[in-house]
């Protein structure tokens, strides 16, 4: 009797296992689909500005030509990238779960908006301290460009990373870490750059910056999520 209960415990947790792969693969493509619809909006409607985007982590200028164009254009296609960075974001952290969830999902989603809107607060909060507040709207439009090319550079990687034939997991995770790593010096890069010789600010007191808001939370959040 025992055993039959065992057999039967077993086959049931199989079943649920099944059951949750099966939902989670589900719940991977609809996201997926999401973040398929958003790069194609971007595409058809909004290219010019996602290219201004793009091309603004290579040469100011064009980062400066956007900021130039402010307008309701500008204003959807920052609002569209970063929908699809908190998408891919969530994705790609989601892979890394060994059980997943609705509730992982939601909450992996939840924490990383939280993420960026508490960084958000954190630099206008220290514009208004210092009387920056110009300076702090275009280290927060700085600071999230790279993050937003980094959720369209995402989506081809995570479709190959979750329905490719072949096996290639560890190359896409590689890729997706160099990719991650590149943009992360960049960011570093064109921050300090532009905080020393464009505004003149302590090369000290943008090197607490760097650490306190950019380099310390993306670890903690890559140790939250992988480790």
């Amino acid at each position: 009797m025992l055993k039959t209960y065992i057999c039967d415990f077993k086959i049931i947790f199989k079943m649920i296992a099944i059951s949750n792969q099966i939902f989670n693969q589900d719940f991977v493509f609809i996201l997926l689909l999401l973040s398929f619809l958003i790069v194609a909006i971007l595409r058809g409607y909004y290219w010019k500005y996602a290219r201004l985007l793009v091309l603004g982590l290579f040469a100011q200028r064009y980062s400066n030509q956007f900021l130039r164009e402010e307008n309701v254009f500008t204003e959807r296609t920052n609002m569209l990238t970063f929908v699809l960075l908190i998408i891919n974001l969530t994705i790609l952290f989601s892979y890394f779960y060994d059980q997943q969830s609705a509730t992982d999902f939601i909450y992996i989603a939840f924490f990383l908006l939280l993420f960026f809107l508490f960084k958000i607060i954190i630099i206008l909060f220290l514009g208004h301290l210092f009387l920056m507040k110009d300076i702090a709207k275009l280290l927060i439009f700085f600071s999230l460009l790279f993050d937003r090319v980094l959720a369209i550079l995402l989506f081809p990687l995570l479709v190959f990373l979750h329905y490719s034939s072949l096996a290639m997991d560890n190359i896409m995770v590689l890729a997706i870490n160099i990719i991650v790593v590149v943009l992360l010096l960049l960011k570093t890069f064109w921050l300090w750059k532009i905080g020393a010789k464009s505004f003149g600010l302590s090369q000290f007191y943008i090197f607490l910056y760097l650490c306190a808001i950019e380099i310390t939370p993306a670890l903690m959040l890559a140790k939250q999520f992988v480790y």
